[in-house]
């Protein structure tokens, strides 16, 4: 009988952890706000990525680091993380600069996107997790889009279909 009891309350835990978890995936939007290159070699780039998070609650939230991956077109670019703190007041945004490295293949995959886009918006998807204070678990996000680059035009001497 209290081995039943005890996996009751097991199964009611997880149920509780579980709608908790839930709930938090809406609970912040993610989007990129900067992009800047901070060395270059051969390999690999590193950048310092700036990430906009809007708080979608009514009570702050604290940060404490995460981590990311960044797609364009479908194919992975790079990947960051940070340790930096940022604390997000309730229906408020903030935001915070992750570090994210791309090797020389995710920049030739960038390359061959642009090549090929022939005047077709990049598609973009960031997803990733936030440790969160108070919060087991932390928080994950993943938001996606399209970036709008300039075409070529006939006055560029191109012809368009």
């Amino acid at each position: 009988m209290a081995l039943r009891s005890i996996g009751v309350a097991l199964l009611l835990v997880m149920v509780a952890g579980c709608a908790s978890l839930s709930r938090s995936h809406d609970a912040v939007r993610v989007t990129v706000s900067d992009i800047r290159v901070l060395e270059s070699t051969l390999l690999e780039q590193l950048y310092e990525v700036t990430l906009r998070i809007q708080n979608r609650q009514d009570q702050e939230i604290t940060i404490r680091g995460g981590s990311f991956d960044l797609e364009i077109n479908g194919k992975d670019f790079g990947s960051g993380v940070t340790d930096n703190q940022v604390t997000v007041a309730a229906y408020s945004d903030a935001k915070i600069d992750v570090r994210m490295v791309s090797t020389l293949f995710g920049m030739l995959r960038l390359i061959s996107s642009l090549q090929d886009r022939d005047g077709e918006a990049l598609e973009y998807e960031i997803s990733g997790r936030f440790s969160v204070e108070g919060r087991f678990g932390g928080i994950g996000f993943h938001e996606d889009g399209e970036v709008e680059l300039p075409g070529k035009s006939e006055e560029d001497g191109q012809e368009t279909e």
